[in-house]
């Protein structure tokens, strides 16, 4: 009976007409009442008498060793009633002892009760619905919180019914028969601990935990630590969706996407990553990232140092600017990138790593080539355009005055290459300005600038020229090249050239003047029965020429 007297809440032992023959130190305080072991004091004049009578009912009910639970209103002598939670047990002497779990009086004055009501205000007051059972997993106790989430009600709460209690709550779960099947585990193996999660059906979702508790190697009973993790389910299931969303951008962007946590080991490298460089992601150190994922400057052939690889740029902090490298893929494919990134900090400033960004411009700068190309050069036959041939003209002009040596420009107009186009069509027109294109190519020096002025023009620059003469011999090697390899293969055309002649400085200072007196010669050529060449006379009006200067291809050698 040490024990009954220490108990930290109320306790009474009864005998069975109600009269208290013990009442423990808590009890004595809490009923401001010293002699309420005397003998003399029933039960009932600590409640009403009617109250009395029915829990000798329910215990004359109850077998020895089993409880009998009630939630009863008290009296102490003061002007509010005790609002108290008690168990009520027959004792196999017959004596019954009543034990008073709960109520709602300050307990601050009780011995060692201090420490019991900050666990009381921390059991009740715990974000969790907490649920204890004793051996037999009948409640004992339960806090505030559980009966709310769980919303038993409140004649279920005042009889204690656990029958009821346990409907109630498998009546909310989206699978009763999983969540009983647990209990009942638990009951089967009472050292056993357990966590999960139960789905309830309306959408709420609770984490539940249940551990034993033991008085030394004494199975007591067990807890029931429920806590509600909807709102949280909700918050992990939209991180999912974003990671899901942020890995599928990843993953179908066109840009390749590399990133590298704050020790420089790489852990983002996206698809277009992979097809950049033919390879996936691999584990290499700072120092070998150059030569494992072949990076290049633009001559495609310097291989980059390492501070000049833009993710080490990005990790050591430089803002990474829109640079320019090329990466050889596995497959051998030369890929020019343009590369923009920054190193990645949390909100505290921490370093979280470097991302850069990488965009295939191979096709863009191709393009570029392709249409500076095709700003000074012939879309057909490949050979200079007009702007172009006219600043070499003028660069050969300059370094001509510096060295003092003469240029000769031919004008060039085919003969008869209206009744080709007209006899075999204007794709066989084509293909002889290609094919005739290559051969002069071939003819002439790479220092010759040679250009399709138009339609069936063409012009020649010849640098570092001796003379009128030697020019002239350039142009009878082209009108016998016209008429021995071409002209056969479109008969009865009459194809030919006329050319016309003109010499810096002779004829002119300006490329513009001297491509005109050549032009002006070719003129009188076609004046003179075509298929011949003309030479412009120095000083003289190529507009009151008799054509002396002119000569027939065949004479020329």
């Amino acid at each position: 009976m040490e024990l009954f007297a220490h108990l930290p809440c109320p306790a009474f032992i009864l005998e069975q007409d109600f009269i208290i023959v013990r009442a423990n130190t808590a009890a004595c305080t809490l009923f401001d009442n010293h002699r309420l072991d005397s003998g003399e004091v029933t039960f009932s004049a600590l409640c009403r008498q009617e109250v009395a009578a029915d829990l000798r009912k329910a215990l004359a009910l109850t077998p020895v060793g089993k409880r009998v639970k009630r939630t009863i209103t008290m009296y102490n002598g003061e002007t509010a009633p005790i609002t108290a939670g008690i168990c009520l047990c027959l004792l196999p002497d017959k004596m019954v002892l009543i034990l008073l779990t709960e109520h709602d009086r300050d307990k601050s004055c009780l011995p060692g009760c201090g420490k019991l009501r900050m666990l009381e205000e921390q059991y009740q007051n715990n974000p969790a619905g907490i649920l204890l059972v004793n051996e037999k997993m009948e409640m004992v106790s339960y806090n505030h919180r559980f009966l709310r989430m769980w919303n038993i009600p409140e004649y279920v709460r005042k009889h204690r019914d656990e029958h009821e209690s346990l409907r109630t709550v498998l009546g909310q779960v989206k699978e009763p028969d999983r969540f009983l099947a647990k209990v009942h585990e638990l009951y089967k193996n009472p050292d056993q601990s357990s966590t999960d999660e139960v789905k309830l059906k309306d959408g709420r979702v609770f984490y539940r935990h249940s551990y034993p508790i033991h008085a030394g190697d004494v199975y007591l009973g067990r807890v029931w630590y429920f806590l509600d993790i909807t709102s949280l389910k909700a918050a992990q299931r939209k991180i999912v969706r974003q990671q899901k969303f942020q890995r599928a951008m990843l993953e179908h962007i066109q840009d390749g996407i590399i990133a590298c946590n704050g020790r420089g080991q790489l852990n983002v490298f996206n698809r277009a990553s992979q097809e950049i460089h033919g390879c996936d992601l691999a584990q290499v150190p700072q120092e070998e990232w150059g030569k494992y994922y072949r990076l290049y400057q633009l001559d495609g052939t310097t291989p980059l140092a390492v501070d000049e690889i833009p993710l080490v740029r990005a990790l050591r902090g430089e803002d990474v600017h829109n640079q320019e490298i090329v990466v050889q893929s596995r497959k051998g494919e030369r890929r020019e990138l343009r590369i923009n990134g920054q190193a990645m900090y949390d909100n505290e400033g921490n370093k979280l790593g470097a991302v850069i960004s990488l965009h295939d411009i191979t096709d863009l700068n191709r393009a570029r080539k392709r249409l500076h190309h095709l700003a000074y050069h012939d879309d057909l036959t490949g050979l200079a355009n007009r702007r172009l041939f006219h600043d070499l003209f003028k660069q050969n002009i300059n370094r001509a005055v510096r060295n003092r040596e003469k240029i000769a420009v031919l004008f060039l107009d085919l003969d008869n290459f209206k009744k080709i186009n007209d006899r075999f069509g204007h794709e066989a027109g084509d293909t002889l300005l290609v094919e005739l294109a290559a051969s002069l190519r071939q003819r002439l020096r790479d220092s010759d600038i040679l250009c399709r002025w138009g339609g069936d023009e063409f012009v020649l620059a010849l640098p570092e020229i001796a003379s009128s003469d030697m020019a002239c011999k350039v142009a009878g090697k082209i009108c016998r090249t016209i008429q021995n390899d071409f002209a056969s293969q479109y008969m009865d055309s009459g194809l030919s050239v006329s050319v016309g002649v003109a010499l810096f400085p002779d004829n002119g200072m300006s490329p513009d003047i001297l491509i005109r007196q050549a032009d002006m010669a070719m003129y009188l050529a076609k004046q003179q029965g075509k298929n011949r060449v003309c030479l412009a006379p120095a000083g003289q009006d190529l507009e009151t020429s008799s054509g002396e200067s002119c000569k027939g291809c065949s004479s020329l050698s």
